[in-house]
């Protein structure tokens, strides 16, 4: 039996190429027209809104600026009619005014106040400045000079023939003044010798680690010592140490380092000289242990050569006679008792001043050493003197009593 098999027909195409072409095709050139027209009506629009709202803006400025300036920036009430300067120190009025550029008629709102104090900042005498409005037409200025507190020179500057007028001031904060008036108060400041002025103007710090140590110095010697010690110079020249000398021309060393401990050491010093009657002449407070001192030598009392001299008489002076009528030294007879009693009351200032000058001077302790004065033993220390005033010489005490 034979079978036949169906052919199965092929897939065709109901279009041919040529027709496919004319069929269902979309108009993409009028939609791109109508999307540009759109795109440049949006921008246009942005356009005019945002020139609407500059305008608005522009506006609304415009009248402000026409009401601030009706109101208060060309308001006659705000006028100035008061400039009130104060100033602590040598400044004038005229020069501060100059300086900040403001007078009198000027609009109060006008004025500038950060502008005016970077203006007074730039003098050299002005440490602070203050303005102040007081609506509606008086204006405040407040002014802090810088206070000098020390002199500057270079090393080779004597002190005994120091040209003031020449030399820079120098202020807490290291900054360098010149002043045109030479006031006595500046005359009692210390000077730091040891500083190259040659590049130096008024108005500039000095940042040298010595003169920030000389500084502090003065500082803490006014707070710890209160004015018992008042430096006269102070040589920075060595730079790791400062010398400095007071007016009674003791030479005190001092490391840049750690000021305050060793002006309390020196406080101990200057204790011990107060109690003790000794005048100081060197220190040396670098060492922390076991200090270097050593003091003024004393000088030997004058001891009276007139054996006629009575007890009111003091060492050292001249006891003359009075003149006695001739009658009454013929007829008075000197008794033995009366010339005993005038011999025992001669004798008694010298007596005085034996007994003091057996006294010695008892040690101090500074940091665990004892230091006592040149050939002097510990069996030798007995009561110190009573204590007295350190400037006072030896002998105007002895002279005393």
């Amino acid at each position: 039996m034979i079978i036949k098999r169906a052919v199965r027909k092929q897939n065709k195409r109901a279009s041919s190429s040529r027709q496919r072409k004319h069929q269902h095709l979309l108009d993409v050139k009028v939609r791109a027209k109508k999307a540009s027209a759109r795109r440049t009506q949006n921008v246009l629009l942005a356009l005019c809104g945002l020139v609407l709202v500059a305008s608005v803006l522009g506006g609304v400025a415009f009248g402000a600026k026409r009401a601030l300036n009706a109101l208060f920036f060309a308001n006659a009430d705000y006028a100035l009619k008061t400039i009130e300067v104060t100033s602590d120190g040598n400044l004038s009025r005229e020069t501060i005014l100059h300086t900040a550029d403001i007078g009198e008629g000027q609009n109060i709102f006008s004025i500038d106040l950060p502008k005016v104090q970077e203006k007074l900042g730039s003098l050299p005498q002005v440490e602070e400045s203050r303005i102040q409005r007081i609506l509606p037409n008086k204006l405040v200025i407040s002014v802090q000079e810088r206070r000098p507190v020390a002199w500057v020179a270079p090393p080779d500057t004597n002190s005994a023939s120091f040209n003031y007028e020449n030399a820079y001031l120098l202020d807490r904060r290291g900054i360098l003044l010149k002043t045109k008036s030479l006031a006595p108060e500046y005359l009692g400041l210390p000077l730091i010798v040891g500083v190259d002025t040659k590049n130096c103007q008024a108005g500039q710090p000095l940042g040298q680690d010595e003169v920030k140590a000389a500084l502090d110095l003065i500082r803490a010697s006014a707070e710890i010592l209160q004015g018992r010690l008042q430096f006269q110079s102070i040589d920075v020249s060595k730079g790791y140490s400062l010398v400095a000398t007071d007016k009674q021309r003791a030479s005190i060393t001092f490391s840049t380092d750690e000021i305050e401990s060793q002006l309390h050491r020196l406080e101990t010093v200057l204790n011990y000289c107060d109690k003790n009657n000794r005048e100081l002449q060197t220190v040396n407070l670098m060492a922390q242990r076991n200090v270097p001192v050593t003091f003024m030598p004393q000088s030997a009392p004058a001891t009276s050569t007139d054996s006629s001299a009575g007890p009111g008489d003091g060492p050292g002076t001249d006891a003359k006679p009075k003149p006695v009528p001739a009658a009454e030294a013929a007829s008075a007879t000197p008794s033995p008792s009366k010339g005993a009693s005038q011999s025992r009351s001669s004798k008694l200032p010298e007596k005085k001043m034996q007994q003091r000058d057996r006294r010695k001077l008892k040690p101090f302790k500074e940091g665990g050493a004892v230091t006592r004065p040149p050939g002097e033993t510990e069996k030798d220390v007995t009561e110190p003197a009573p204590r007295v005033r350190r400037a006072i010489p030896v002998e105007t005490t002895r002279l005393n009593g």
